[in-house]
């Protein structure tokens, strides 16, 4: 049997991943992380293992936090262009958005560690991956609902989608970004709602 943690995991893995997700993975030592938590290194370790380990860990948790219960608010009764809008103005308009300039971690992580860390830029784009997969469904069941124009290649909506997607997270990095992102999404949205039949 384990032993029992003596400390609020959530809380320790929000701070974390926080962390990861604003200065990098190269940049993170375990040292700031000990600082940040309250806790001594041997407990991060003994809790998580090494860094690669405590990374992916923090890649679980941001997936989970920042994108799965996003997801989960979409409403398939609703439009799709209006959903999309949900789901943008979450992440980029919001006034509450304190972490809009972080970017995303994944996107950030692929980028960071495709040269030197191969394993956690795999672990990164899986979840990625996953994402994809999420939008792709979202976008077939509009199009077998006959809510899309019957032309619409979903395989090329998804990419167009999460292209975007990344762009808008890069571009979000840039502070006071703010109009550039409205501009942006604002002609994403009334090409969503193009393909849409009424």
């Amino acid at each position: 049997m384990g032993k029992r943690k003596q400390f609020d995991e959530e809380q320790v893995l929000s701070n974390i991943a926080d962390y990861f997700w604003k200065h990098g993975y190269a940049a993170t030592k375990v040292d700031k992380l000990s600082v940040l938590t309250g806790l001594t290194k041997t407990s991060i370790y003994n809790a998580y293992g090494n860094k690669e380990a405590l990374f992916n860990k923090a890649i679980d948790y941001y997936v989970e936090r920042e994108l799965t219960k996003r997801f989960a608010f979409l409403d398939m009764k609703k439009a799709m262009s209006d959903n999309i809008e949900i789901l943008l103005n979450q992440l980029f308009l919001a006034n509450n958005n304190d972490k809009l300039t972080y970017g995303c971690l994944l996107t950030n992580s692929i980028v960071e560690l495709a040269g030197d860390e191969p394993t956690l830029h795999e672990i990164a784009n899986k979840h990625l991956d996953n994402v994809r997969a999420n939008m792709y469904y979202f976008f077939s069941d509009y199009l077998s609902n006959n809510k899309l124009a019957n032309n619409t290649d979903i395989n090329k909506l998804t990419d167009f989608f999460m292209t975007n997607m990344q762009g808008l997270r890069v571009q979000s990095r840039i502070r006071g970004a703010d109009t550039t992102l409205a501009n942006s999404i604002d002609l994403l949205l009334n090409y969503f709602r193009s393909l849409e039949l009424n």
